[in-house]
């Protein structure tokens, strides 16, 4: 998760905007550090998905509000518990755990919210599946949708406008999970080119990225054996939109 997801200041948006005139930036898994702070915030590990949108080591993400550091002041998430009860509520009409939503990444681009991806397991069935859900910001409502729902989905999260303008105009905030056959993902006509934003290895297949709009900014996403999918990203209508 990026620091804009937990801090929402106004230096981290314009840091990203200083970003977005040089072309894009992807956000990998760092070492964090705590506000303020010289201490190392170590993540605990983690793993992409073993297969279709399967993780070995179960349901992947932070319960919202789950505190990291030798303090225990560090929200890892970015999202207070709070901010999820919505999803937690819709979590539990479709016989999902509601305890059991984790947050594997989110994002802040102005005061009305976060836009984050959950995970949720299921109950009452065998084999417990891990569901999937974006949550956007403000009080769209939330859809869960479990892995019978994603077999034709590679990639799910969304892509926000930001509601602060650069010279390149509003800035498009991209926000997905890769399931397990995705090996990269290339971000394609950003003002810089092109370039990776994602690549297989030690997160649960979560990424951020961002870019200044362009009338024709796709991602191309690889499996092991050649190209998977093109998803052409453009301003949103409303700001915010579901992909996937």
């Amino acid at each position: 998760m990026s620091f804009v997801a937990r801090h929402l200041l106004p230096t981290a948006l314009i840091g990203a905007a200083a970003l977005l005139m040089l072309g894009f930036f992807a956000v990998a898994r760092p070492q964090y550090h705590a506000p303020n702070q010289g201490e190392q915030i170590k993540v605990p590990p983690e793993h992409p998905a073993t297969a279709g949108w399967t993780w070995a080591e179960g349901t992947p993400g932070f319960k919202a509000g789950t505190m990291l550091g030798k303090h225990h002041d560090f929200n890892i998430t970015g999202v207070q518990p709070v901010e999820v009860a919505a999803a937690q509520l819709a979590a539990a009409h479709s016989m999902l755990d509601a305890e059991g939503v984790r947050v594997l990444d989110a994002l802040r681009t102005d005061m009305s919210g976060p836009v984050a991806i959950l995970a949720a397991p299921t109950i009452g069935r065998t084999p417990i599946e891990t569901c999937l859900a974006v949550m956007l910001r403000g009080s769209a409502p939330v859809t869960w949708r479990c892995p019978h729902d994603l077999l034709d989905t590679h990639v799910l999260g969304a892509v926000v406008a930001a509601r602060f303008s650069t010279g390149l105009g509003h800035p498009l905030f991209v926000l997905r999970v890769a399931r397990a056959d995705v090996a990269r993902i290339v971000l394609v006509g950003g003002p810089a080119g092109s370039g990776p934003i994602y690549t297989r290895g030690t997160t649960w297949g979560q990424f951020e990225a961002s870019t200044a709009p362009r009338k024709s900014v796709k991602l191309l996403v690889y499996g092991d054996h050649g190209l998977l999918q093109k998803l052409t990203l453009g301003d949103p209508p409303g700001g915010q939109q579901i992909f996937g």
